[in-house]
């Protein structure tokens, strides 16, 4: 069994990463901590595969760069044999490098952090060593929630509306079957039950669609 840590003072961003983590791996165990002490002890106890790190945790200085190193190292120090992700909201490329330089296997600004992330971030430390993903500058359409969706329905509606210019709807739903293990006539079927649901209730469809 695949497990994994997600270390993240923020209770949203927590839930919200740890699901990603759990969506990308078919058999795991997917742990949230809140802080260092917390994150310590279940370093002590368990042998985790995959740690993602938000160096910016309480009781340390968010600003400061000697701090959010010390928060980084000292759960590496704890964790030799694991995968190490920063995952932060103040990146940038220069502190990218120094966590490179110290272990770390890839580094994710939080703004624009979209769904299926560390599927890509693993194969990128799989075929070149180091994943770099920075902040996205703006979103350029709202997110939207529907509460009539499954959170399957919900993932190809997000899919299908984040599509860029040209991608054709066959080419997310071929995407969607290798991310779920499902066949893209599934994925296909998830789509239009989605999107029948939406018109039946009068929802707005989002730009896209």
């Amino acid at each position: 069994m695949f497990r994994a840590l997600v270390v993240e003072d923020q209770t949203l961003m927590r839930l919200a990463l740890m699901n990603e983590v759990q969506a990308s791996f078919h058999d795991c165990i997917v742990v949230g901590a809140e802080t260092l002490e917390i994150a310590t002890r279940e370093l002590q106890n368990i042998q985790f595969d995959l740690i993602v790190i938000d160096p910016g945790l309480p009781g340390f200085d968010p600003t400061s760069e000697t701090a959010r190193v010390a928060v980084v190292d000292k759960i590496m120090e704890a964790s030799a044999s694991a995968i190490h992700i920063v995952v932060t909201g103040s990146d940038n490329r220069t502190e990218a490098e120094g966590f490179q330089q110290i272990g770390a296997a890839a580094y994710l600004g939080k703004t624009g952090l979209a769904p299926g992330v560390f599927s890509d971030v693993l194969e990128d430390i799989s075929s070149k060593g180091f994943s770099l993903r920075l902040s996205r500058v703006a979103m350029t359409r709202p997110d939207y929630r529907f509460s009539v969706l499954t959170p399957r329905e919900h993932e190809i509606i997000d899919m299908m509306a984040r599509r860029a210019p040209g991608v054709k709807r066959k080419e997310i739903f071929a995407l969607m079957s290798e991310r779920l293990g499902i066949d893209a006539g599934s994925a296909e079927r998830y789509y239009k039950q989605a999107r029948a649901k939406l018109m039946r209730q009068g929802h707005p469809l989002p730009q896209g669609l």
